[in-house]
Order: structure tokens, then C-alpha cells, then sequence
């Protein structure tokens, strides 16, 4: 039987009832006349704010609340002194600050920066460089090679400038470990050298090339007391700085004599270089050679026995036709005469040309039988300390 019209209406005006279902419980909405859906008859929970919990507007509230941080503010404003005092929006207007000369100074070819007490130390002492600018200082310390820095300051007549932020020193040391000093200077000045001359058991001699002008200087041998003669380094292609200064290090320490540098492709003596040498650089003589090959052959003439430095097991950069030395051999060598010891770039090594031209060549091996590729060598700088030491035992 089917329902009549006005069943039919009946029911849809039942369903579509404006209200819309009643929750069993009081809701928000339970007063409403449109429509509710069921969503808004679950129950709801609406956090108060803390100015409606209290009966007030928002801004009264935060007045109240806050108002007394103002005021801590403006009193610790209004007790600074006049020169501390300054406004917030209120932009510096000191054209000459101390950052800014201090950052003009970073860009100056003509300076050095000179960061740490023991290279700072190592400098005055020496005396090498052409001219000493100012001293910037952090701080004052009680320790005694920052007071005899001072000392020597104020002997040369440098300018101390004390109280220097440690932003402006990172400034112009390019954020390196300057222990809160650092002196101005120019670079150090180096000697090209076109051989090496005959030397004796208590001095060494070499051919120098002074602006075209050629002369022979001659150097004491360092004071140690199993050395017979005269030792050298020469350093082919070592462009890490670092690598540089602790091989410097170790060679002034262990009594090495002098140092020669390949002109054109190894690290210049720049203040990260004496840095990493703890002032090693300004205390013994270093020269740069421009004909390498030439320095090798004349050198050799004159009685210079050249060991170079290879990889274990090495027959590539000429080192098949040069004789192989072992390790604990290389003190009988330098009992017969002086020595120079070659050594090259952890990634090369010393270039063929140099290495045919070597009386000798020795590397070191591992004990270990286990050794793995990535780890099958030394870092340059250890490996020389190590050849230093045999050669000088």
C-alpha cells in the first residue's frame, strides 16, 4: 500500500525539522533555532585566558602585570654612566672606532698579524722583521711570557693598545687562536739561495742572491751534541700551512740547521704558519730556492748528501734508479757529511726530477700487517719528525 501525500509530507516535515536533533545533555546550543549539527552537541571545553579569569580587559591586564619591567629597565638605564649611555635606535656615529681600524688593518698586504704569546715571543726576540706596528691586548695576565712580551714591547718602543675586544682581534686574525694578543709587523723577509756550499763540522755555508747581487753567508751549526755536521730540510710542494709550522717545530727542536723552500709551490711564512710552529719560524734561517734542480746538482758537488723522503715501497717518481735506504741507516749517513733531507707533499710527494737527482731515498713502514689502504702512511709533518730523529741519533 503506498503512503499517501500527506503521510509523505508529514514525514519530511519530522525530518527536516528546523531544530534539528536535541542532545540529552545542556549545550551551548541547546537555545538555538537554526539548525544544530552533531558535532556541536558533543561536549566542548574552552580555556579561559588569564585577563577573562580575572575579570579584566587584555590591555589593563598586561599593565598591571607588566608594568613593573619597564620600570627595572629604566633604572638600570638611568645608572650607567653618560659615556655607557646610549639609545637603543640610536646607531654609533665613531667613524674612527677601534673596529673599524682594526677591520682596514685586516686588508693590509703590507702587515702581518702575529696571533699567540709564544709566536709574539719568538718575534721580538728574534728581531728579524723590518718594522713592528702596535700590540693589541686583550686583557692584562700575571703569566711570565706575556710580561716579557710587554717588556720587549716597551723596549722596541711598540705601542700597546690594552683593553681590545676579543671581536676586533677575531676580526683581524680571521677568528683564530690568538690568546688575546696580537702584534703587527711585517712579513718576514726571506733569502733565495742558489746552492749550498762546503761546509765544516761547526758551520754551514750558502751562495745567497740578494736583488741579482750574489754572496756567500755562513751559518753556525745548531748546538747538539750527537750531530757531526751541518743538516738541512728542503720542502717540495708542502702547501698546508700547518703541515709547514709543525714540521718547523720539530726540526728547530730536534736541532735541525737550516730550511729551504720550494719558491713557487710551497706555503708562504704567514703568522698561521708560525702560529702552528709555536715561533720556531723566527728562530732559525729559512730560504726559498727558485732552480731547484740547479740547487740539487751544485749542492751535491759540494759534498751534500740529498735523501729524499718516499712512500713505503714506492718505484714511481724516479725512485727505482736511486738507492733505497733503510731507516735505521740514516745516522751512518749523517756521520760522513752534512745532510738534506727532501720532503714533498702528502698527496705527490717529491716531484721525479728531484727525486733522480737524490743520493738516497727512505720511507718508513708500518708495523702492522694489517694496514688499510686509507690509512697506509703518516701525516707529513710526524713522518718527518721521525726521519729527524734517525737521521740525528
Amino acid at each position: 500500500m503506498k503512503p499517501s501525500t500527506r503521510q509523505l509530507f508529514a514525514a519530511s516535515k519530522w525530518i527536516l525539522r528546523p531544530e534539528g536533533p536535541k542532545a540529552p545533555f545542556p549545550t551551548q546550543y541547546q537555545n538555538s533555532s537554526s539548525p544544530v549539527g552533531l558535532d556541536k552537541n558533543l561536549p566542548q571545553r574552552f580555556r579561559k585566558k588569564a585577563w577573562e579569569r580575572d575579570g579584566e580587559d587584555k590591555e589593563s591586564w598586561f599593565k598591571r602585570k607588566h608594568a613593573h619591567h619597564h620600570a627595572q629597565a629604566k633604572r638600570r638605564y638611568q645608572e650607567k654612566s653618560f659615556k655607557e649611555r646610549r639609545p637603543i635606535d640610536t646607531p654609533r656615529t665613531e667613524p674612527e672606532s677601534l673596529k673599524k681600524t682594526l677591520h682596514q688593518l685586516k686588508s693590509d698586504p703590507l702587515f702581518d698579524h702575529i696571533f699567540g704569546t709564544n709566536s709574539i715571543l719568538a718575534s721580538l726576540k728574534a728581531g728579524k722583521r723590518e718594522h713592528y706596528g702596535k700590540l693589541y691586548v686583550h686583557r692584562q695576565e700575571d703569566s711570565p711570557k706575556f710580561k716579557e712580551v710587554i717588556k720587549l714591547a716597551n723596549e722596541q718602543k711598540i705601542r700597546v693598545v690594552h683593553d681590545v675586544t676579543k671581536h676586533d682581534l677575531n676580526l683581524i686574525t680571521g677568528n683564530a687562536v690568538h690568546n688575546g694578543i696580537v702584534l703587527e709587523a711585517r712579513p718576514l723577509p726571506t733569502k733565495e739561495i742558489m746552492h749550498l756550499e762546503q761546509s765544516t763540522i761547526d758551520e754551514f755555508s750558502v751562495l745567497k742572491n740578494t736583488w741579482g747581487q750574489l754572496e756567500v753567508d755562513s751559518y753556525p751549526k745548531a748546538h747538539v751534541s750527537n750531530k757531526k755536521y751541518p743538516t738541512g730540510i728542503y720542502l717540495d710542494e708542502v702547501s698546508d700551512p700547518y703541515n709547514v709550522g709543525a714540521i718547523l717545530r720539530s726540526a728547530y727542536f730536534m736541532g735541525v740547521d737550516f730550511i729551504v723552500m720550494s719558491e713557487r709551490n710551497c706555503a708562504r711564512l704567514s703568522p698561521v704558519v708560525l702560529k702552528a710552529s709555536s715561533g720556531a719560524m723566527e728562530l732559525m734561517p729559512i730560504f726559498t730556492c727558485a732552480k731547484p734542480l740547479a740547487f740539487f746538482d751544485t749542492s751535491r758537488t759540494n759534498g751534500w748528501t740529498i735523501v729524499s723522503t718516499v712512500a713505503p715501497g714506492s718505484k714511481g717518481n724516479g725512485a727505482a734508479r736511486v738507492k733505497v735506504l733503510n731507516t735505521q741507516d740514516l745516522g751512518k749517513v749523517s756521520e760522513g757529511g752534512p745532510v738534506l733531507l727532501v720532503v714533498g707533499s702528502e698527496a705527490t710527494g717529491i716531484r721525479k726530477n728531484l727525486v733522480s737527482r737524490s743520493d738516497f731515498v727512505v720511507g718508513l713502514q708500518s708495523d702492522r700487517t694489517d694496514v688499510d689502504e686509507s690509512v697506509d702512511s703518516l701525516n707529513v709533518s710526524v713522518a718527518t719528525a721521525l726521519l729527524i730523529s734517525k737521521l740525528l741519533s
